[in-house]
């Protein structure tokens, strides 16, 4: 039987990783192992599977370019096709604000070419090098860009600098090809698999897990299943005692698992190694922590570059007051109805705030039981008991009124605004500015206030947002995407959006995932609306405005159709909506059950 060729993938977003998975049915001569990860993590993938028996390595653009550099096995690169270019360009329709392109080298002229046939003015910059690319993105903001048009490794900085990207993407037949050369070229590779499966088998004799770094902390050899990232970085951190010693044993927790690790290092034809070997078993979570999430800088930034408020143009809104809260040292008082991005915002102060080295320390005040409430006020190594940290209490409005007198008493005995930044966030009703609870916290505390608008006071800006998402999602989807309806976009602008922007990214990645063409259809967004549970009944402003009751029914039917609309001018609030009728909520829902459904008639 003939040697299956083991591929090693190494897809620089979520998306490729899937389209390669797709083909492994078409290629049963490849037997295809896959990651995702791009530039530096990619090849850390890379030398932790180094010796994992494999042929060849197939990747895509700046990363396939360091994995060549660094690795003795071969690489086969991913190309960039002109069908690729012109999907990516076909997202931008309808966007205004001028338009960039930024390419490697490789494909500048292809992307140029397609621009001149197509009649699109853009302009076109090219990077030789990735070092390069943040002064070419500074650049391009400077010059009044809104929009690029990137691959990869441009696309983390234009993020990163607050511009709108759009990632081109790597089409099917450019892995075809990728595939097919893979095949000729491993035909003459089984000398080099026969030593690197003696090699691997070596090495999984040994019961412990091993990792070894080089002199220089680069890892070069690794029996962990799955890349492990953060098991790594805490390896590394281990190094420079390690060396001071032949042997050491040493162990450490991470991520609820217990780590006994002995390390050794030796020499060898001039090369010194550190190796470490080590098992692990799980420790049980402390019941007193539940509710208190610790972050750094860099996850703060990667929750944030990873959420459509990353470019849902919420932090534009209020930039100035932003960055005078940021500059502030007072504590702040974020509020918005549900699903406005009051966290991402809290991240955005953080992270322009002069705290931003230290940690962001968010305290979920509706996940705060018995023991973890207890453990916040009184013990001694309680986030309040120490400083310069930013502390938010999200959702302060979940808590009850005698623990919400409780902290603040605590916070303003203990002085924790002095030694920390603090932030509050509560959640308003629809129509509402500020609730009576966020007032309570503004006036005992003297807090800076914010407030977030809702999604349906922002329908101009829904038409880029949907083409945005999609361009985000296309990078996880199988398949791309290039844009909705006409009809459909008008559909959505006038959709309520009770949840706001969460469930706006929600419904596009439904949309998204069930569209039946590249194109999302009128009658797809009616069907997906038609779903959501707060709203049974949808139009567009200017029919809600305008359309008559229909008196040609029964009064049943008519009291119906008048709940409904009510339902729907309070944003979903049963509550509020029975109010306005003067009827309670069980005859509300009692009237509206046989046409919304049980599920949907039940406000949350």
């Amino acid at each position: 039987m003939e040697h299956r060729i083991r591929a090693l993938g190494i897809a620089p977003y979520e998306g490729m990783k899937h389209l390669m998975a797709s083909l492994q049915d078409e290629y049963p001569q490849i037997d295809l192992t896959l990651f995702v990860g791009d530039r530096d993590e990619g090849l850390e993938i890379a030398r932790s599977n180094f010796h994992g028996n494999y042929d060849v390595v197939i990747s895509r653009g700046c990363t396939a370019d360091m994995l060549r550099q660094n690795l003795a096995l071969p690489i086969i690169e991913i190309d960039l096709t002109v069908y690729d270019l012109l999907c990516a360009l076909k997202l931008t329709d309808g966007l205004t604000g001028k338009i960039a392109i930024v390419c490697a080298a490789n494909i500048s002229s292809s992307a140029r070419r397609l621009c001149d046939l197509m009649g699109y003015d853009m302009a076109i910059y090219t990077y030789d090098f990735p070092e390069t690319v943040e002064q070419i993105m500074r650049k391009i903001r400077d010059e009044q860009y809104q929009t690029v048009l990137c691959d990869m490794v441009a696309d983390t900085t234009a993020k990163r600098l607050g511009l709108n990207s759009f990632l081109i993407v790597s089409g099917i037949n450019s892995i075809r090809r990728a595939f097919d050369q893979a095949i000729l070229l491993c035909r003459s590779q089984q000398k080099l698999r026969a030593e690197n499966l003696f090699f691997r088998d070596l090495i999984q004799g040994q019961l412990s897990q091993t990792v070894v770094f080089d002199s220089e902390d680069r890892l070069f050899l690794s029996t962990l299943s799955e890349f492990r990232p953060e098991l790594l970085e805490m390896l590394r951190r281990e190094l420079p005692e390690s060396r001071r010693t032949e042997e050491r044993r040493i162990t450490r927790n991470l991520g609820g698992m217990l780590y006994n690790i002995r390390s050794r290092h030796a020499a060898t034809e001039g090369h010194v190694y550190t190796a470490f070997f080590f098992d692990a078993r799980r420790t049980p979570l402390s019941p007193n922590q539940t509710g208190i999430r610790f972050a750094t800088r860099p996850e703060a930034e990667d929750a944030y570059y990873s959420s459509i408020f990353s470019f849902a143009g919420t932090v534009n809104d209020s930039q100035e007051q932003i960055d005078r809260i940021s500059e502030s040292s007072a504590p702040v008082m974020v509020t918005g109805e549900d699903g406005t991005g009051k966290e991402s915002i809290v991240s955005v102060i953080y992270m322009r705030g002069p705290l931003r080295n230290n940690p962001l320390v968010t305290i979920h005040c509706s996940l705060l039981n018995d023991k973890s409430w207890s453990f916040l006020l009184e013990h001694h190594n309680s986030p309040l008991a120490d400083e310069g940290n930013t502390i938010y209490f999200a959702s302060a409005d979940s808590l009850s009124q005698e623990r919400r007198s409780q902290l603040l008493a605590a916070i303003s005995e203990m002085e924790v605004c002095r030694r920390n930044r603090v932030i509050f966030s509560c959640v308003c009703q629809p129509g509402e500015h500020m609730s009576e609870i966020s007032s309570q916290f503004i006036d005992k505390l003297c807090c800076l206030s914010l407030r977030l608008s809702p999604l349906r006071e922002m329908a101009d800006r829904i038409p880029a947002l949907v083409n945005l998402s999609l361009s985000h999602l296309n990078a996880d989807l199988p398949r791309q995407i290039m844009g909705a309806e006409p009809e459909a976009i008008r559909m959505l602008q006038g959709f309520q959006w009770p949840h706001n922007y969460t469930q706006f990214r929600r419904v596009i990645g439904e949309l998204a995932v069930t569209a039946a063409g590249q194109f999302i259809t009128a009658e797809e967004v009616r069907q997906t609306l038609r779903k959501e549970r707060h709203v049974a009944v949808f139009h567009l402003r200017a029919e809600n405005a305008a359309a008559p009751l229909d008196l040609n029914r029964t009064l049943e039917e008519i009291n119906q159709d008048i709940a409904l609309r009510v339902i729907q001018e309070t944003g979903g609030n049963q509550t509020a909506a029975a109010k306005r009728l003067g009827i309670s909520r069980t005859t509300l829902w009692r009237l509206v059950k046989k046409q919304m459904g049980p599920s949907s008639a039940h406000e949350k």
